[in-house]
């Protein structure tokens, strides 16, 4: 951890200190919602950061106890908070990204996600439903397609080590990679990680069709 990066964050939040324990930075405290300059409501966290920050993600907690360690709070029962599908990292935390970026940027909205739902109204940015539901809501919006095994076959190039042009194209139309999809492919292995798309591509493979067959929750706008 830089220490230019802990002092921007204890700036514009003088109420998270940074902690190190065996090696490990924890950042703790009371993390304020803010709008116009004015906090709004504040939530008791622990954030612990990766051993290989700022590239891999930290780990959240929610140390209050206020909000329901349930799935459809996007809690699990070791107060974990899953903020954010890490396939979707490259759109709200890029690598390489400040820690601030994050707190400000994809945390803020996850605990004004969870303040307006305490209030009784919905989420207000939408949501992804938690494990094979929400890595299928994910790449249906992304892929542009509910077709399940179109969805693995993407993944499956996404997760290769390398990918050849005489390849078929993952869009099962009978075309050569080259011949279709090659630029968007490229783009999708430079933004999500062979490792998010091995991940990903397991769920779906051992969730198989019950992965779509769901109530949908609201996809983010």
């Amino acid at each position: 951890m830089k220490e230019k990066e802990k002092a921007e964050v204890e700036a514009y939040f003088p109420d998270l200190h940074f902690v190190v324990e065996n090696d490990v930075v924890y950042v703790r405290g009371s993390f304020a919602l803010m709008f116009e300059g004015r906090v709004l409501d504040r939530y008791s966290v622990e954030l612990q950061l990766a051993r290989n920050h700022p590239a891999g993600l930290p780990v959240v907690r929610e140390t209050g106890g206020r909000i329901p360690r349930h799935l459809d709070r996007h809690i699990l029962s070791n107060r974990t908070a899953c903020v954010l599908i890490p396939d979707e990292r490259w759109r709200l935390w890029p690598v390489g990204t400040s820690l601030l970026k994050y707190l400000t940027g994809p945390l803020h909205s996850f605990f004004l996600a969870q303040a307006t739902v305490e209030e009784g109204r919905p989420w207000p940015f939408g949501q992804w439903a938690h494990g094979a539901k929400g890595t299928f809501q994910f790449y249906r919006e992304l892929l542009n397609t509910s077709d399940l095994r179109m969805m693995t076959a993407y993944l499956d190039y996404l997760a290769a080590k390398k990918v050849k042009g005489h390849w078929p194209c993952p869009c099962r139309n009978g075309k050569k990679l080259r011949d279709c999809h090659v630029n968007q492919i490229k783009e999708l292995r430079k933004n999500i990680s062979r490792k998010d798309a091995e991940r990903s591509l397991a769920i779906l493979k051992v969730a198989g069709e019950s992965a779509i067959e769901m109530t949908e929750a609201n996809a983010p706008q």
